[in-house]
């Protein structure tokens, strides 16, 4: 969490502007965006119902997490379902006034997905493979288990079967009756997965769609403008393609030949949008980036390393990378990662550029407190007789950086 110190500075900063007791001009006085710092968050919060475990069990526990929160700008992503951005959303909305976020787009096969002959030697092995099965657990089995037959699929019905991931309570049944009919394309009927949520005013706010680039999900970036200190800063908010290697292959009909070269070309579009949009202002760009550049002294691997030095390259920093050990770290997601792992990357990002003192920053990871959840009424994951539990409150953990501003 925020250190005391700096949390009281902000807290005391705060209340002197908005009394106009700060020590400056009268023109100052009036300008109630006048601040010494800026404080980024970057959070994904793992509701990837079907993927990342006890989702719907996590959902209070993150929504008073959010509801507490004292960062000014917040990035959020894998807040796929409608039911989940309502609660978040609330839980935010009275610390964070301006709330970006944009409603799901899904992409329908114009006939069936797939054929009853050409599902049938996926279903059969789900059915033996993974008998009784449903949500998480039958995701999981069946991407292992049945890595074969689900690889052989034609695309149309491989990217049909992966869009039924999302569905709350999946069985082999349910896939088979919805990828026999016009099936949508992306998990999560479509949706971004995003929240830009900010103390200060969100202005001229855009969207970046990849929907024509973008496998299994739909992928996209946030932009916004806010004013401080009579000057323009454009924040960002994303979350590209992930690394699915190792879990299923890159489908046939995607446009870029890898998960990674996909997720480069994400990348190269944002670096260069967020150029255009912000000239030489500020930029304070956060998200899961899906992307991790090795640094030994903090234990971090390296996972789509060239992408992420991308950002580098065009002149921004990244506080995260350079002070933080991982943000996504299997050996301490034991809840969360049953198998364990050895994997330790920080895929967690604010890339900032146009600051004037960018050593200055300070890079602090949140949210890695274990938190306890309860079974919930009926019962989804977690059952009665193992509640309550602790648990990590995400698969990923959050990075929260300071700016000091000009």
């Amino acid at each position: 969490m925020p250190n005391l110190t700096r949390q009281l500075s902000k807290t005391l900063l705060l209340l002197a502007t908005t009394l106009g007791l700060a020590a400056c001009s009268d023109n100052d006085n009036n300008d109630n965006n006048k601040t010494q710092s800026l404080t980024v968050t970057t959070y994904n919060m793992g509701f990837a119902l079907n993927f990342v475990p006890y989702t719907a069990e996590r959902l209070a526990v993150n929504a008073e997490l959010m509801a507490e929160s004292d960062s000014d700008v917040m990035c959020l992503q894998e807040v796929w379902l409608e039911e989940y951005v309502d609660t978040i959303e609330r839980a935010l909305e009275e610390n964070y006034p301006y709330i970006y976020s944009v409603p799901p787009e899904q992409v329908f096969t114009e006939a069936a997905a797939c054929t009853d002959e050409e599902i049938a030697e996926f279903a059969a092995c789900g059915d033996t493979q993974c008998a009784g099965l449903s949500g998480n657990a039958l995701v999981g089995c069946a991407s292992s288990s049945c890595a074969a037959p689900l690889a052989a699929l034609p695309p149309a019905c491989f990217d049909g079967v992966i869009g039924t991931v999302g569905i709350p309570d999946i069985t082999v049944e349910i896939m088979v009756d919805t990828v026999t009919q016009p099936a949508g394309l992306f998990s999560y009927d479509g949706a971004l997965g995003l929240i830009l949520a900010s103390r200060y005013e969100l202005q001229a706010r855009e969207f970046q769609d990849f929907i024509d680039d973008s496998s299994s999900n739909h992928r996209g970036a946030l932009y916004a403008e806010i004013e401080l200190n009579k000057q323009k800063h454009v924040v960002g908010c994303t979350h590209p393609t992930a690394n699915l290697e190792g879990t299923i292959p890159y489908p046939e009909s995607g446009k870029h030949g890898s998960w990674e070269g996909e997720n480069r070309y994400m990348q190269e579009q944002m670096i260069a949008f967020a150029n255009r949009k912000a000239g030489d202002n500020p930029i304070f760009f956060a998200g899961d980036f899906n992307c991790s550049i090795a640094n030994p002294g903090n234990g971090v691997q390296a996972d789509f390393a060239g992408n992420c030095e991308l950002w580098l390259a065009d002149g921004f920093v990244d506080p995260a990378g350079e002070q933080l050990p991982c943000t996504f770290c299997e050996a301490q997601n034991l809840i969360l990662q049953p198998a364990g792992g050895t994997g330790s990357w920080v895929l967690d990002h604010v890339f900032v550029k146009n600051i004037k003192d960018p050593d200055a920053i300070v890079a602090e990871r949140v949210y890695d407190d274990p938190v306890s959840i309860e079974a919930l009424v009926p019962p989804s994951e977690l059952q009665p007789e193992d509640s309550p539990i602790m648990t990590d409150p995400s698969d990923h953990y959050g990075v929260e950086v300071d700016i000091r501003l000009r």
